[in-house]
């Protein structure tokens, strides 16, 4: 009996330190940081992405939606690459990522993933330093390849009108033409809530851009924020159909032929509006066809 109670005494140590040692393990892994550069795609690679840098950490959410979550804590910020088809941009500052995928989808995997940023790594960074890390960002944006998107509902407001648009609604509508430093200037310091919003598409994605001046220290210093929200054209497409994720085959492509139509007539009458106020509409752009996509 005293040998079965001493035995008995060693295997519930033995269980108590093997169960404390995996406690310890799990909560190490919890804190792991995250890589400080990471890849990620969309579609079931951007699952599997994800997946390695959170070791399968995900919020599940009645609603329908999964996230999978990334942060860097500053001074030690991220950088991110989002790659699609042959292109490859790269961000750099991030403080937090998210991706987001549909539960009743899971064949479609990542469909959009939004990144929060610092424009530049110090917190606050000389007015001419905030400008070329600006300018370092449009530039590799244009040479990717990224083009103006407008949805098939938003005004055509044509390149001519792109710093009217800026002043007037915060909308960039010539991607490819970077301020001068005197434009970036004015615009930031004549409008405490002055924005730089861009609405960009390539290769089935689009990219809506968004760029704050969000602090000014006590020496002049400035900080400016951004936030990428990337999310797939199949996604978009149906997103933009009254219940359209409820929809699929015919009856999805009907509804989105239906709400392109609509989209369109609600356009002009947009469009006519601004032309009295003196814009120049951009008629010969066409809104890509997302149905490929969508399928």
């Amino acid at each position: 009996m005293r040998l079965l109670s001493f035995k008995a005494v060693i295997l519930a140590v033995i269980v108590a330190i093997v169960f404390i040692l995996f406690q310890y393990t799990q909560q190490e892994n919890k804190s792991m940081p995250t890589p400080q550069n990471v890849t990620l795609h969309f579609g079931q690679q951007g699952v599997k992405d994800f997946n390695t840098y959170t070791d399968g950490d995900v919020d599940i959410q009645p609603a329908g939606m999964s996230f999978f979550d990334l942060d860097w804590t500053p001074p030690d910020l991220g950088s991110v690459n989002i790659a699609h088809e042959n292109h490859t941009l790269t961000l750099d500052n991030a403080f937090s990522v998210l991706g987001n995928s549909k539960n009743n989808n899971v064949s479609k995997g990542i469909i959009g993933i939004s990144i929060n940023a610092s424009l530049n790594k110090a917190e606050f960074v000389e007015p001419k330093e905030a400008y070329l890390a600006y300018k370092e960002l449009l530039t590799q944006i244009n040479q990717q390849g990224w083009q103006q998107y407008y949805p098939p509902y938003a005004s055509r407001i044509s390149k001519q009108d792109n710093l009217r648009s800026i002043e007037q609604f915060n909308e960039v509508t010539d991607p490819s033409y970077i301020l001068s430093y005197e434009e970036w200037s004015d615009l930031f310091n004549s409008d405490p809530n002055q924005s730089l919003y861009y609405n960009l598409y390539l290769d089935g994605v689009i990219v809506i851009i968004t760029v704050d001046k969000t602090e000014v220290n006590e020496i002049g210093q400035e900080q400016y924020m951004l936030r990428f929200a990337f999310n797939t054209a199949g996604y978009t497409g149906v997103n933009l159909i009254e219940g359209g994720s409820k929809l699929e085959g015919a009856a999805l492509k009907q509804a989105y032929e239906d709400m392109i139509k609509l989209s369109l007539t609600s356009r002009l009458k947009k469009e006519l509006d601004l032309q009295e106020q003196g814009y120049t509409i951009d008629e010969s752009y066409e809104t890509p066809d997302f149905w490929e996509y969508m399928q």
